[in-house]
């Protein structure tokens, strides 16, 4: 048994992979930044630290090609990827536990999680890829919601454990706690085959599996051969107005983000571990938001899914913002608790859609590259937060309403995101070559071959 002939393993093998993405997101994310701020360091400082948390999400648009360019095709097409960047991502937090104490020097500390996150960013790239190749259709929308609900366990991991281990024991401990969470999801690639017949471990025997997209036993495909592909892919207007609307549609998402703690800690001057719990409340909506968004978007479509997530959680940040005379700690806890259900919803309908709206042998590169644009426009959105409170001098309601309008507008550029458009490219694009006969027994037979593979006549 394999992925790619049995759902247990390839559903407990993806969640898992998002499970490893979540705890650095929350730690880094959540727990280290409140921590910091909670000390005194300014919203600006606190969101160039998020940013560059996040960058190395951009490196997808790097990683894709080469990952459908290069493999141990006798190990699986995407396995080996994985592999080598949870192996990667653990010499990086070991790299961070040698070298002392970083939490003194903030911008230290900020790349050395910028290099963690590099061959994290890998490691989510191959198993995106993994995840074109192995779900059918069917699953997508399921999947994508246990996907992201398991991401968002790892982020509560990382957000509430980290967060008290941060103010019990210090940040080593928490890099600690991470290495060996790590090292217990690497058992996950390690144990399992992406297709039957395949082998487990250089050493062991095994041979290339043919079956399914993109089969091939070559080690390496024409780099050429890949772009071009990819420019095929994006020929259609769905395509690439749904890159676009990836950039634009988050940005609101990565304000809110960063805003929110320093709001918290600083403006009300609540405790820092208690915004960390507020994140641990908010997990089961948030996984509830991405098993229902997972369902509805399989039954009822993906773009009412992500007008309803982001537009949702665009008109909370409005709201917040119209309600700022009010604020106290019980108001932006039911904030901070119920929006990432919201989120989460929309959020689930976009990975669905960029896996349906991928195609040609490159879909796994293209899948990627949507990812990559809500990653872009995360990080703008955590980069503004200086800006527009140190530069502009905008009132915390102030930006909250900037946020907003930011994930609403966008919402209008998927009325040219149509699947059908994609699907029909998709179905000219495999469609099989008409047969011919061959002229001594009458087989039908591809015109493509030389002989007839019934009589063994030469065709002309």
């Amino acid at each position: 048994m394999a992925l790619s002939d049995n759902r247990i393993q390839r559903t407990s093998m993806l969640c898992a992979m998002y499970f490893a993405q979540g705890v650095p997101w929350g730690f880094m994310g959540t727990a280290l930044v409140t921590y910091l701020t909670a000390q005194g360091v300014k919203g600006g400082a606190a969101g160039d630290l998020s940013a560059m948390m996040l960058w190395p999400w951009t490196f997808n648009l790097i990683w894709a090609p080469f990952i459908d360019v290069f493999t141990v095709r006798s190990m699986g097409r995407r396995r080996p990827w994985i592999i080598g960047a949870e192996l990667l991502m653990a010499m990086s937090l070991l790299t961070i536990l040698m070298m002392g104490d970083v939490a003194s020097d903030i911008k230290l500390l900020g790349w050395m999680f910028f290099l963690h996150n590099c061959f994290a960013s890998m490691q989510d790239v191959a198993t995106d890829a993994l995840a074109v190749d192995v779900l059918p259709r069917s699953e997508q929308g399921k999947v994508n919601g246990m996907m992201w609900g398991t991401k968002l366990f790892g982020k509560a991991t990382g957000a509430v454990l980290m967060a008290y281990v941060i103010r019990d024991y210090g940040i080593t401990a928490a890099v600690w706690c991470q290495f060996g969470i790590l090292m217990l999801i690497m058992l996950f690639p390690l144990m399992m085959l992406e297709r039957p017949g395949e082998r487990r471990f250089p050493w062991s025997s095994g041979e290339a599996n043919m079956e399914g997209a993109g089969a091939t036993d070559e080690n390496m495909r024409r780099f050429l051969e890949v772009m071009g592909d990819l420019f095929k892919g994006f020929a259609p207007l769905a395509n690439w107005t749904y890159f676009v609307f990836g950039i634009c549609a988050v940005v609101g998402w990565g304000i809110v983000e960063v805003l929110t703690k320093p709001l918290w800690t600083q403006e009300l001057g609540l405790p820092q571990e208690t915004y960390s719990l507020q994140a641990g409340k908010a997990v089961w909506l948030e996984l509830g938001g991405a098993i229902f968004g997972g369902y509805i978007a399989d039954k009822f479509g993906r773009r009412l899914v992500m007008s309803i997530g982001f537009g949702g959680y665009g008109l909370m940040a409005i709201g917040i913002a119209l309600l700022a005379a009010h604020w106290n700690e019980s108001m932006i806890m039911w904030y901070l608790i119920l929006c990432p259900g919201v989120l989460a919803f929309g959020a689930v309908g976009f990975n669905s859609m960029g896996m349906e709206i991928s195609w040609t042998k490159s879909s796994a590169t293209m899948f990627t590259i949507y990812m990559t644009s809500s990653n872009v426009g995360h990080a703008i959105g955590n980069k503004l937060v200086g800006p527009l409170q140190e530069r502009l001098g905008l009132s915390y309601s102030n930006i909250f309403m900037v946020a907003g309008l930011s994930l609403i507008i966008p919402l209008a550029l998927l009325i040219f995101v149509n699947p059908k458009q994609v699907a029909a490219n998709r179905a000219k694009d495999e469609e099989t070559p008409p047969k011919t006969k061959c002229p001594e027994c009458g087989e039908a037979t591809q015109p493509e071959q030389f002989v007839c593979k019934m009589c063994g006549a030469e065709l002309v």
